[in-house]
């Protein structure tokens, strides 16, 4: 039977709102002893924008441990441009939001983000599913502990040389049957995975959060869909203009090679696969070019006309070399010259 993954981020947001789910999950991907966590308490998602202008910041889960460090914990199921970015932005907002004018920097708490990725980023070269960034100087001593990044990869697997408790976390995020659960269950010691399992189970049932599940597939799909068919259009239509142009070109060859109009009807009927009433349209207008040719031939005869005309009417006003000037021009000459002789 099919279950709501963990990696929704709507899904998260229910199972961590069990304390015993937040403390065992702080714990393992933290690697701090049970023991040392007093409290995990939910906090306010949105942070503190000090200017109008600031892009505000909206976590998916942020927690506060033991009341001195504070934990965003982010879900990435698809790579988005400048992803890197964004994590770095989001650490540095909590960082910058928790201080308020005039407070001493002893009040800065200390802050990490935990993102969970469903994807393997392209430049990563680690081979770990899970690595921590800190801020360190170039022979890797730390310089300060206040800001800390964790990715935690669910394509890669988990190395088996090396095990670690974080490993059934990462099942458990990986997980969509209830079969992968009972299996995951069955296995594990860990109290916070199995008030994990309880917790995906009900939410399973649910029908709020079922519909809710079924509307972000459907959404997911059918943009798939539309961007499947924008580019498979997009070939079609490049297809087909170059195919119009290759018959374009065809026409002209057979027309160079004394083809007649019904044998090239023939020719694209044959070898383009068009039907007569297609392989007819795709044809010049014969009509339209003897028309134009028509139109062409009148004009050649009515400049020709013109210029016989003139050429008779040397003798009468004077013997004048015929130039390329028009009639207008060549009446303003003549007119011209017989005033010089008044």
């Amino acid at each position: 039977m099919k279950v709501i993954p963990l990696k929704y981020d709507f899904c998260v947001k229910e199972v961590m709102e069990n304390e015993i789910v937040r403390k065992h999950f702080i714990s393992d991907v933290l690697n701090i002893p049970l023991g040392d966590i007093k409290s995990v308490g939910i906090l306010n998602p949105f942070l503190w924008k000090r200017y109008k202008k600031q892009k505000l910041g909206i976590l998916d889960i942020q927690l506060e441990l033991n009341n001195d460090t504070k934990i965003n914990i982010e879900i990435q199921l698809k790579q988005k441009y400048n992803w890197k970015k964004r994590s770095v932005f989001y650490l540095a907002k909590m960082f910058t939001a928790d201080l308020r004018r005039g407070e001493d920097y002893e009040k800065a708490k200390r802050f990490i983000v935990i993102t969970i990725l469903d994807f393997e980023p392209e430049d990563c070269k680690s081979i770990d599913y899970h690595n921590v960034y800190m801020l360190r100087d170039q022979r890797g001593n730390l310089y300060t502990n206040v800001l800390e990044l964790h990715t935690i990869e669910l394509k890669k697997k988990p190395r088996t040389e090396q095990p670690s408790p974080l490993d059934e976390w990462h099942s458990l995020f990986n997980a969509e049957t209830e079969e992968e659960l009972d299996m995951l269950k069955s296995g594990t010691k860990n109290i916070g995975i199995i008030e994990a399992i309880k917790e995906l189970k009900e939410i399973s049932l649910s029908d709020r959060l079922r519909y809710e599940h079924e509307m972000k597939l459907k959404a997911k799909r059918d943009r798939r869909a539309e961007d499947k068919y924008v580019y498979y259009q997009g070939q079609k239509d490049g297809m087909e203009k170059g195919r119009i142009e290759s018959i374009k070109k065809m026409i002209n060859i057979l027309r160079k090679n004394g083809f007649s109009d019904d044998q090239i009807v023939e020719e694209l009927v044959a070898e383009c696969g068009l039907n007569h009433e297609e392989a007819s349209g795709m044809l010049p207008n014969r009509k339209m070019e003897s028309n134009q040719k028509d139109y062409a031939t009148e004009t050649v005869e009515i400049k020709k006309n013109a210029v016989d005309m003139e050429n008779a009417l040397q003798p009468l006003l004077g013997a004048v070399p015929y130039t390329d000037m028009s009639l207008s021009e060549l009446r303003e000459e003549r007119l011209k010259k017989y005033e010089d002789i008044d």
